[in-house]
């Protein structure tokens, strides 16, 4: 499978049926979706079980954790994720957890679905970090610079898709 990354502008209207149909046409089976208030908004849990996925909702309550690493069930899951911030210059997501949302859902599954609300996008890396980072803003466990799908080349210079992260990434921009 080649890695890619790829991206959209959708409405609010639109969204859930776009990322549904997006994670559907890749395969996927299954989907990990946090506990964000944006997707139920949206109807995304319910777009992607109409598409025929099972929805595992972050963090998993009746589900074992076994699961969400990818160490039982399918592999063709899709992560999904509702970055704090994008940055326009690089194309980089910045991927905080909370309560509802695992740092880990990006990496765990084979695709990765980025859900951008367009108005948490700025312009360049530092204005990016000075918000996550603000004074008087508790700071994020984490954050996570994601520009891409993963590769590595740690190992004598032999570049590793999937190394430690999705091979494929969709950005869907809402609004704006």
């Amino acid at each position: 499978m080649r890695r890619k990354a790829s991206g959209e502008r959708v409405g609010r209207a639109e969204a859930a049926r776009r990322a549904a149909d997006h994670v559907a046409d890749r395969g996927a089976v299954r989907a990990i979706v946090p506990d964000e208030d944006l997707l139920r908004h949206l109807g995304l849990p319910d777009a992607l079980r109409r598409a025929g996925l099972e929805v595992i909702t972050w963090p998993p309550g009746r589900r074992g954790w076994r699961d969400l690493l990818g160490l039982e069930g399918p592999e063709a899951t899709c992560g999904v994720t509702v970055p704090r911030l994008a940055v326009a210059e690089r194309g980089t997501l910045v991927l905080e957890p909370a309560p509802g949302h695992g740092r880990a859902i990006d990496v765990v599954a084979r695709w990765h679905l980025a859900v951008l609300p367009a108005d948490r996008i700025v312009m360049t890396l530092a204005e990016a970090l000075r918000a996550t980072y603000a004074p008087g803003r508790a700071a994020p466990s984490a954050a996570s610079l994601v520009s891409g799908p993963s590769r590595s080349s740690d190992i004598e210079k032999v570049s590793t898709l999937g190394a430690h992260g999705a091979l494929a990434e969709h950005v869907l921009i809402v609004g704006g």
